[in-house]
């Protein structure tokens, strides 16, 4: 190879790709070990700062990269860890606070308010953690929160944007899939990764099986982030107009359905129906064909053990359920004994195992296996009305853009089903897990901006263009409001 060759070969963009896909297919084939993915998170770093520029490179490169949160994290004298994607988004909310947007943020957005006040009632909860650390772990989850909202809210400036980061959050999702699919093709009993437990299936004859997590520390969070991302995927089908970007949507959705199975979870199951639902109702004759097809390919394809789940469920025959019963009635009872502060995110544990345990039976979980419930035991009424009024002031920010011209440009659709598909799986887990609660607070920083921004007055000659139609001159020089170029012009002789 010439000099001139490896040179144009070095300098291309497509270099990086073909480096993160050697990567990926590394991962599938031996493990998602930390050298693999370190390239993958390289290589796309290089090509997004080339493309994007610094600020908007490392801002995607950080939403793509969540979902390796785990298999990067560092432990530090074995009980701290240590988050390299984290530094990203601590970077980059530096740099908004360093050019002064909190000052504009903090005038706009009421959602940051909030955030503040959580962050703020979360802390005297410091005090009543069995471990400190598992109070300023907390802490520091619902900072990263904030922080991510901030520098959404500095970055996104338009439904572009929008769409970039939500393609972001998607794309990065493919290599936690394909490595998904390798953990569920594996035998009993075959080495695993040390970062997350283990949990078992059990199928109609009895026969165990590992329930897939991938790069994430639990099934159940593997299962809530593919829920968002499978409702990401067939909104962003909705919200683009080429027809090979809806049939890559598509494709990608279904395999993240098709991935979630193998997580054993039927909140996931619920959550992904509750995608098919909004999206039959948003994208109407469109989708209305695919989406029962693509339902009956994914029955059919079904794992047995998540099949014979099902059955116990509906029968009545499964323990979870009633399990998950017995979380609900103990929440209940720790936020009538602690109504102002709560117990604190780090005495969840605590008071959950010893002072209101209603029963020791080991399928009943030390925490409320319900999203609005674990954050009223944490942070008592005023902190549970807090995640309320988010939840609130999500869905009444994106119907003030119904309707809206100017959210045309906008991936509504995608923003919605996203935040349906994590509230509806939400209501079965406590969903603490920094990676599911980060595209969260991503979706009502874009939500907040879709509103702001279809919200913003436009300027008078925009408003008389939109009444009487463009203004052109016609063929004598003439200003003739409402004329199309076509008109404007005389025909020639032919």
């Amino acid at each position: 190879m010439s000099r001139s060759r490896a040179g144009r070969l070095v300098r291309s963009p497509w270099l990086p790709v073909l480096i993160g896909v050697a990567a990926i297919v590394g991962a599938v084939a031996v493990a998602p070990f930390a050298a693999a993915i370190v390239i993958l998170v390289l290589s796309a770093a290089c090509w997004l700062v080339w493309k994007f520029g610094a600020r908007v490179g490392l801002w995607l490169l950080f939403l793509a990269s969540i979902p390796f949160r785990e298999p990067l994290s560092i432990d530090i004298v074995g009980t701290a860890s240590f988050f390299p994607t984290d530094v990203l988004l601590v970077g980059l909310f530096a740099d908004a606070a360093y050019r002064g947007e909190l000052r504009r943020v903090w005038r706009s957005s009421v959602v940051f308010k909030i955030g503040l006040a959580i962050l703020a009632l979360s802390l005297p909860g410091l005090m009543t953690a069995t471990h400190l650390f598992w109070g300023v772990t907390a802490v520091y989850r619902i900072g990263l929160q904030v922080a991510l909202l901030v520098v959404a809210s500095n970055l996104v400036r338009s439904g572009r944007d929008a769409t970039l980061a939500l393609v972001a959050v998607v794309v990065g999702l493919v290599p936690s899939i394909a490595y998904g699919f390798y953990q569920a093709s594996l035998p009993y009993g075959a080495e695993l990764p040390d970062w997350a437990n283990h949990f078992l299936a059990y199928g109609p004859t009895g026969e165990p099986s590992v329930r897939i997590f991938s790069t994430f520390d639990h099934p159940l969070s593997f299962s809530l982030y593919l829920t968002v991302g499978f409702g990401l995927s067939l909104g962003l089908a909705l919200s683009v107009l080429r027809r090979a970007a809806k049939v890559a949507f598509l494709v990608v959705g279904a395999a993240i359905a098709y991935c979630n199975m193998f997580t054993g979870s039927i909140g996931g199951t619920v959550g992904m129906l509750s995608v098919f639902g909004v999206t039959l109702v948003l994208g109407r004759r469109r989708v209305a064909v695919f989406v029962p097809f693509l339902i009956v390919l994914l029955l059919f394809l079904s794992p047995a053990t998540l099949v014979d789940k099902a059955e116990r469920v509906l029968s009545g025959e499964a323990i979870t359920v009633a399990a998950r019963v017995v979380t609900y009635q103990q929440g209940v009872t720790a936020i009538q004994r602690h109504p102002f502060l709560g117990v604190g995110w780090g005495g969840i544990r605590k008071f959950m195992e010893h002072d209101y345990r209603l029963t020791r039976s080991y399928t009943v979980p030390f925490g409320t296996e319900n999203y609005f419930l674990q954050r009223g035991v944490a942070l008592g009424v005023p902190g549970l009305a807090l995640y309320l009024a988010l939840c609130v002031l999500f869905f009444r920010n994106l119907s003030r853009t119904r309707g809206s011209p100017a959210a045309a440009s906008w991936p509504g659709a995608a923003i919605l089903i996203g935040g349906v598909a994590f509230y509806v799986q939400a209501q079965s887990i406590p969903s603490g897990w920094a990676t599911n609660n980060l595209i969260l607070w991503l979706l009502f920083a874009l939500a907040a901006r879709m509103a702001e921004d279809v919200g913003r007055p436009a300027p008078p000659d925009a408003d008389e263009a939109a009444r009487t139609g463009p203004v052109l001159e016609g063929p004598n020089g003439s200003v003739k409001p409402g004329m199309s170029r076509r008109n404007a012009e005389p025909e020639p002789n032919l």
